[in-house]
């Protein structure tokens, strides 16, 4: 578990995730669209968005989740499985977590009654900085095909993470160009 803290607390990835903007924002139509259609499209009754930080996951979309998480839109990193997907940099899939001496214990079982997962990592800079998964009630086995699907939904997902970062990042530029031009004014152009 200390290996797996480590990966996810390193502190590039975490500066990667800082960069986009998107911890702790409101929800948006355009990520909520992605959780509709996974939870459509795999008959799973939970999908989520997760941004897993240095001790929580934060959700940027959520659908499917009980209170009080899906309104406080995140939960500590010990109910996370997507700590796993991001620490690992790879699609996981559990068929049955309580039957997984992985997970099995984790909170996200007995309380939220989390059974099966299928999860893959949103990349951006070359970090996992979070997840698209879908989750289940009832034990699944997840198919490759299945996968494959969510792979693809989750490169929308990371498609439209970036597009958000560059336009935070070109807002930013703008406000420090009129500043500096602000400035220039003030000191009569010189």
């Amino acid at each position: 578990m200390s290996e797996l803290l480590a990966l996810v607390r390193n502190l590039n990835r975490l500066a990667a995730l800082e960069r986009t903007g998107l911890l702790d924002t409101l929800p948006e139509k355009a990520f909520d669209r992605f959780t509709r259609l996974a939870t459509r499209w795999f008959n799973a009754p939970i999908a989520l968005v997760s941004l897993v930080d240095r001790d929580r996951q934060f959700f940027k979309s959520s659908v499917g989740l009980p209170e009080p998480w899906h309104s406080s839109r995140e939960t500590p990193l010990a109910y996370s499985f997507c700590k796993h997907t991001v620490a690992l940099h790879m699609p996981v899939m559990i068929s049955d977590a309580r039957e997984d001496p992985a997970y099995r214990d984790s909170p996200a079982v007995r309380e939220l009654h989390i059974v099966s997962y299928a999860g893959v990592p949103l990349t951006m800079s070359g970090y996992a900085l979070g997840a698209l998964c879908v989750i289940d009630v009832e034990p699944r086995t997840w198919s490759a095909d299945e996968i494959a699907t969510l792979a693809d939904l989750g490169e929308c997902v990371t498609h439209e993470m970036e597009l958000r970062t560059r336009l935070r990042e070109m807002e930013v530029a703008s406000r420090d160009a009129d500043a500096r031009i602000r400035r220039l004014e003030g000191t009569g152009g010189t």
